[in-house]
């Protein structure tokens, strides 16, 4: 048993050597994309539907071509609009900070295309914005001021396309948001949810 034990014990040191002197490969890009998205007000009413776009900067850290984490900072528009009868067309739009982190577990020994799946968080600063309404061809907009932090859930997969020094990484996710649901309407269920498609360049040192 002792033996056993002392074997299990001797690979695992192994195993956490091999890991810590394990090849870890950096790289740094651009990302930018569309991000249609859904908020529910659980209001009785149609849901709002948008679409915004989102850029900034990225940065990935491979280790053993399996594990891959990834951050960045970008600028996210959100914009969500439904049509409320009498009322006319009801548009909310924002400017944002996002910041995600997402690991994920990639086939990196691919040599080619790495195709991966993950999860992650965001952090989404939001910033300005506009509440407009259109009604029978006019317009009335009244800005939105004030900033708020939500945080998000991150589910996503995507694709390495490997170009020597150089990588192309599109990608899809899903942005939930874990704060949508607002407590002092105690009997609605707020839902707000963004689908980011983005485009990834990579550069490799």
């Amino acid at each position: 048993m002792k033996k056993i034990v002392l074997l299990v014990l001797s690979m695992m040191i192994f195993s956490y050597a091999q890991c810590l002197s394990a090849p870890v490969s950096t790289r740094v890009g651009v990302k930018f994309g569309i991000n249609p998205g859904i908020y529910n007000l659980d209001d009785g009413l149609n849901e709002f539907k948008g679409t915004g776009v989102h850029f900034g900067l990225g940065m990935g850290t491979d280790l053993l071509n399996l594990i891959s984490l990834d951050m960045g900072a970008q600028f996210r528009t959100t914009r969500y609009s439904r049509d409320e009868d009498v009322f006319g067309e009801h548009t909310k739009s924002f400017n944002n900070l996002y910041f995600p982190l997402f690991v994920s577990l990639k086939a990196g020994m691919l040599p080619l295309i790495s195709p991966y799946i993950g999860a992650g968080i965001g952090i989404n600063v939001q910033f300005d914005g506009k509440d407009r309404w259109d009604i029978n061809g006019s317009a009335v907009e009244t800005p939105i001021e004030g900033a708020s932090t939500n945080a998000f859930l991150i589910l996503g997969l995507g694709a390495e396309i490997k170009l020597i020094k150089f990588r192309i990484m599109p990608e899809f996710t899903a942005n939930i948001n874990a704060q949508a649901d607002n407590q002092a309407t105690e009997n609605r269920t707020e839902e707000n949810v963004d689908y980011h498609l983005t485009l990834g360049f990579y550069y490799v040192p």
